[in-house]
């Protein structure tokens, strides 16, 4: 499995940050962006815990 790995909010918060400033993309863009290219139009590709971190990662981002 390509992201075997269970990444941590602050990893989710660096890539969403990074596709916002290389893509000049909303936070909003950024999310439905890595929904479709990480986890494939499954946000619960990988499991739960994941899941749970991405979420974590965009209320960090959002505050």
């Amino acid at each position: 499995m390509k992201h075997a790995k269970v990444q941590n909010a602050d990893y989710f918060k660096t890539y969403l940050s990074l596709i916002m400033e290389h893509r000049e993309f909303t936070l909003q863009e950024a999310i439905e962006f890595m929904i479709a290219s990480y986890f494939y139009h499954n946000i619960e590709l990988y499991g739960k815990k994941p899941k749970e971190q991405f979420e974590l990662a965009i209320q960090q981002l959002s505050a």
